[in-house]
């Protein structure tokens, strides 16, 4: 008979890995302990009654022996039974990731106690058990004090005391891989059969390479977790100093490790504090017109430096047009701002520069640019609305008086003859002609009819779009959105109508004003930017004037991007908070979603100068789209204006004919002209060619091989020139820092650990302890052991013994 216990789990020791609980085959225990109960009671009767002449202590000695010998009896006769789960270590693979890039590559200057002392651990010269606790040795910084990252890891593979690399290959299956713009998998050092030995690792790290120009992080710890393998990851070591300067998000990576429950553990190399000042970032407007005063700001940091004055230099096309002398120093950043007025049109190049201050840890990074493109003509803005509401006068007179934009406006129910005031912008009716849509650059749809519009001019406002149109969506309780599902304008819009709801209840509005709120993404979006003080910039966004009326959704659709949501907990949905501006892209151009009628209320109290702001900065990067392109009937763009030496360059677009009806050809024919830097170079031309992907749409890619200026013109269209930078990036060079804190993060967030120098002795441990386990069963049977059988006859014998010794039978 078989009567199991209440399981009864113990953790025994060994980080949780073994457990037990115990069953019985034989009597119950319940039957079990009433027969002891029984049993008991007949001794203590014999014993009390039957040897009345025995002293009392004796016969309690004796009771005592016979109660022992008769509960292992009972506990034999119960059959126990141990049931073992023994969790045992499964050898897995661990991903070594070696940062490749020319960063690894850096000869850092240790000038702290802590940082020489980390040098000395990799070499050997300290205990690697002992940490940072021992003094410096002598010549330390003589011998170690300039050691590359590079040499650093070939220390550490050849340090016989901490012997890292084959403690490692003796737990889990080694997987090397090395990651600059890609990652890419390398041959194991590891020996087939045979120890793995530290000279043998040292000779692997010591032929690595260090010249890639960029480092995507994230993209390498992706395409790693992506990778199919017959067994999962029981981790990923990641060695780098944590510069990442292209790809994707490295956090965004950890998250998908932490979701595929892949450990992160990532060996920091590097200093964090080097002697360096850097120009981090330079910001200016995309667009600017000539004449007209641009900002440009340039973000500045330093490191361990003595403060000191330094002049900062701002230069358009390498002409100096603005300077500030600062006090540079300690370990800060600091923001500048600096002016310049373009003179001509094109592509402008400003860059900021700061002079060498002392021994820093690179050069390299003591500039940085970015590009502005100069136009001096006016855009065309193209302004539809069903009737004059108070949205459309306000935004209508602040167009008209920005002498960079040159409008039209249809008003579909308007008063007749609007057309004929003198310097109107109202057309007479609704232009019909594809040319009238493709010479625009901005279109403002407002809560216009989509029958009004008609079938074919939703057709060629979407393909328009898909060009490179910037459209504006401007709800309304009448129509937009809710009017255009079903229609060919319904995939131009970043949301998905709500058809539920009747349209008396969409259109009522409030009787008191309410407050919009910005999403993350809007605190940082340029769109929404009011003041570049981002403390200040939400403020003046919390002081507008609230508004008593947002068009009813479903939802966001996937991919768009949300800046202004109503934040009332009666308007929020199964998808969040109600988006009140939203902007996604379609094809080559992009559309804006503004699910108000009442931003002309936010000119209240400040007058136009927050209104302009916003209207200004939505029409300037919407009309960029057309702008950068070639010309208005061959739409080609390049995805950025600068690339570096080695980089792949895209040029991709439309092409139309003289009436702007689709070009349907195989291929553009293109030149590409190429002027090189450089003294005694000369120029070079090459023919491209641009293949059709589907309809009037063309794609053609070349590798950028020498830094220069470049330019591209089709051979039917060589009026329209696209023009694009590629320079000999210094990417590598100006993140000079181990970027400790980004490591960290992403190790937290992956659930793992970031060590230097001073952890690695323990790193095994720390991946085995989060190694996976299988389970082993074991079943002990305790009734069949010897031990039993002998303490029941010790036992009786003792009792035996001693009955014999007080005379009785």
């Amino acid at each position: 008979m078989s009567a199991p216990l209440p399981p009864l789990l113990a953790v025994l020791g060994d980080g949780g890995r073994r457990q037990w609980n115990l069953s019985y085959e034989g009597l119950s225990p319940g039957w079990a302990f009433l027969l002891f109960l029984l049993l008991a009671a007949a001794t203590l009767a014999a014993y009390w009654k039957l040897a009345p002449g025995v002293p009392l202590w004796r016969r309690g000695g004796l009771a005592l022996l016979r109660l022992l010998a008769a509960a292992v009896l009972v506990g034999l006769l119960a059959k126990p039974v141990l049931n073992l789960t023994l969790h045992e270590p499964v050898r897995q693979p661990l991903a070594v990731l070696v940062d490749a890039s020319q960063s690894m590559g850096i000869a850092d200057r240790r000038k702290t106690p802590d940082d020489l002392k980390r040098a000395v651990l990799a070499a050997g010269a300290i205990a690697s058990d002992e940490g940072l606790k021992p003094a410096l040795p002598a010549k330390a910084a003589e011998q170690f004090g300039a050691l590359s990252r590079h040499d650093l890891l070939r220390r550490v593979a050849g340090n016989a005391g901490l012997n890292l690399w084959p403690r490692l290959a003796a737990q889990a299956d080694l997987q090397f891989y090395q990651f600059g713009r890609n990652a890419a998998a390398l041959s194991s050092p590891v020996p087939a059969e045979g120890a793995f030995k530290p000279a043998a690792a040292e000779q692997f790290f010591a032929g690595l390479k260090t010249d890639e120009p960029q480092t995507a992080l994230g993209e390498a710890l992706r395409h790693v977790l992506q990778e199919p393998r017959p067994q999962a990851l029981g981790g990923v070591l990641l060695i780098t100093d944590g510069a990442s300067n292209s790809g994707s998000s490295p956090l965004e990576a950890a998250q998908i490790a932490r979701e595929q429950n892949v450990p992160l553990f990532i060996y920091g190399v590097g200093v964090t504090s080097p002697r360096d000042v850097m120009v981090r970032e330079v910001t200016a407007q995309k667009l600017a017109f000539v004449g007209e005063r641009m900002e440009v700001r340039a973000r500045m940091a330093t490191r361990s430096l003595k403060e000191q004055k330094a002049v900062v230099t701002l230069r358009a096309n390498g002409e100096p047009v603005d300077e500030q002398e600062v006090t540079l120093g300690g370990d800060r950043e600091q923001e500048l701002i600096f002016h310049v007025s373009p003179q001509q049109a094109g592509v402008l190049k400003v860059e900021v520069s700061v002079p060498v201050l002392g021994e820093e840890a690179s050069q390299e990074n003591n500039v940085a640019a970015t590009t502005v493109r100069v136009t001096d003509s006016k855009f065309h803005v193209l302004l539809i609305e069903q009737e004059p509401r108070w949205d459309f006068r306000y935004l209508l007179d602040y167009l008209q008086r920005d002498p960079r934009l040159e409008v039209q406006c249809v008003m579909i129910n308007g008063e007749p003859g609007l057309e004929n005031i003198p310097n109107s912008p109202f057309l007479p009716a609704l232009p019909d002609s594809r040319e009238a849509f493709f010479k625009a650059q901005v279109l403002i749809l407002g809560d216009v009819n989509p029958e009004d519009l008609g079938e074919e001019r939703m057709r060629t406002i979407a393909e328009w779009v898909e060009a490179g149109g910037g459209l504006i969506l401007l709800a309304g309780p009448n129509f937009n959105p809710r009017a255009y599902a079903g229609t060919p304008l319904e995939p131009l819009l970043p949301v998905v109508p709500d058809l539920l709801t009747s349209r008396e209840v969409a259109a009522q509005r409030t009787p008191e004003p309410f407050q919009l709120q910005l999403t993350r993404q809007g605190e940082n979006s340029p769109y929404l930017q009011m003041d570049p003080d981002p403390e200040a910039n939400q403020r003046i966004w919390e002081e507008f004037p609230g508004v008593r009326w947002t068009a009813t959704l479903a939802r966001v659709k996937p991919g768009a991007e949300v800046l202004l949501v109503d934040p009332r907990p009666e308007r929020m949905g199964r998808y969040g908070m109600l988006p009140v501006f939203a902007m996604q892209g379609y094809g080559s151009g992009k559309c804006v979603y503004f699910g108000t009628n009442e931003t002309y209320r936010w000119r209240s109290r400040t007058g136009e100068k927050y209104y302009s702001i916003l209207w200004g900065q939505i029409m300037q990067t919407l009309a960029l789209q057309l702008l950068e392109g070639a010309s208005s009937l061959t739409q080609l763009k390049t995805d950025r204006k600068e690339y570096a030496v080695g980089d792949r360059v895209v040029i991709a677009g439309n092409a139309y004919t003289e009436g702007y009806a689709p070009l349907i050809v195989p291929t553009l024919e293109g030149l590409l002209k190429i002027e090189p830097k450089g003294e005694g170079a000369k120029p070079m031309e090459q023919p491209l060619s641009l293949h059709a992907t589907e309809r009037n749409a063309f794609r053609g890619e070349f590798i950028a091989s020498a830094a220069g200026s470049y330019t591209f013109a089709t051979l039917r269209d060589p009026e329209g020139v696209l023009k694009f930078e590629v320079v000999n990036a210094q990417l590598e060079q100006t993140q000079t820092a181990l970027e400790e804190k980004l490591l960290k993060a992403m190790a937290e967030t992956a659930g793992g650990h970031f060590l230097r120098e001073e952890g690695l002795a323990g790193l095994p441990k720390l991946i085995a302890a989060r190694s996976a386990t299988v389970a082993i069963f074991k079943k002990v049977e305790l009734f069949y052991s010897g031990w039993s059988l002998m303490a029941l006859l010790g036992l009786l014998f003792l009792e035996w013994l001693f009955r014999r010794l007080n005379r009785l039978k």
